[in-house]
Order: structure tokens, then C-alpha cells, then sequence
């Protein structure tokens, strides 16, 4: 990428978006999610000169995005990544869809958000998430199988 920043804002508009509804999915709450998003541009405004046009640059922006996330549960609780909490608590969290995907354990939200909220392949989120291919597909397998196990459950108390 050059050193010429002017297009920077463009950028940020491009993909701010798909940068945002990553971290509203893998966040514990919405406060982290909006913190990590702004620590991301903050970021990337300062790396800008660092991105190598080997990938995508909305990829390499949620890869940030993703580290951001990680270092803020690390401030904030000292807790590992793998067990940040359950973002069913948060309040933000009204959609059915959105509380089945909340119930989910991190490392299968991190696939649904890419893969099917943002529509990645499974090759590049591998490649974003420096995961085998066959870890990506086996964790939005077991997604899909515990969504649809939640639904059947519900059904059932409604019932």
C-alpha cells in the first residue's frame, strides 16, 4: 500500500462495515465491540504504511480487529480469549437469530460471522483466522448443528 494516507477515509468507509459486524458478533458486549472497532482504525491509520497487498485489506483490517479484541479481554479481565463470556448477557440482544448465534462458543461465532454473516470462504477465513481449512469448516459444522439442536429445543417448550 502506498504511503499516501488521502484515500484512507475511503477505505474506512469501504469496509467499516464488515469490520463492525465482525466484532458485533465475537465481542462478550457491545461496549467491546464498538472499543475494538475504533482501536482498529486507530490501528490500521497507524500500520497503513505495513499492509502488504498479499491479501485482502478488509481481511487484514478484521485480523486487526481481531487482535484488538483479544488485547482489550486482556486489559480489561486478564480472562484467555477462549473463555471471554457468553454475549447472551448483552443487552443488544433482542433478534432470536441473534441469540442463537450469542450462545455460541467463540471460536465457532468468529466462522459464522465470517463465513456467513460476512460471506467469507472458507480458504480465506482460514487464512484470516491462521486456522487449517478443516478446523474453519468442522467449527461452522458444529455451529450449524448446535443452532438447529437450540431451535429443536425451543420448538419443544413452545410446544
Amino acid at each position: 500500500m502506498s504511503s499516501d494516507r488521502s484515500s484512507f477515509d475511503g477505505l474506512v468507509r469501504a469496509h467499516a462495515g464488515a469490520v463492525s459486524a465482525y466484532s458485533r458478533a465475537v465481542a462478550p458486549d457491545p461496549w467491546t465491540a464498538e472499543d475494538a472497532v475504533q482501536e482498529t482504525f486507530l490501528r490500521a491509520w497507524k500500520y497503513l504504511d505495513s499492509f502488504r497487498a498479499t491479501g485482502s485489506f478488509e481481511g487484514w483490517l478484521i485480523r486487526i480487529c481481531r487482535n484488538c479484541l483479544i488485547d482489550i479481554a486482556a486489559r480489561r479481565s486478564a480472562i484467555p480469549w477462549e473463555y471471554l463470556p457468553d454475549r447472551a448477557q448483552a443487552p443488544d440482544t433482542s433478534n432470536e437469530v441473534r441469540d442463537l448465534v450469542d450462545r455460541l462458543p467463540i471460536e465457532q461465532r468468529e466462522v459464522v460471522a465470517l463465513c456467513g454473516l460476512l460471506g467469507y470462504e472458507y480458504e480465506a477465513a482460514a487464512e484470516l483466522l491462521g486456522l487449517p481449512i478443516g478446523t474453519v469448516r468442522s467449527r461452522l459444522h458444529r455451529a450449524r448443528a448446535t443452532i438447529q439442536e437450540l431451535l429443536a429445543a425451543a420448538e419443544e417448550v413452545t410446544a
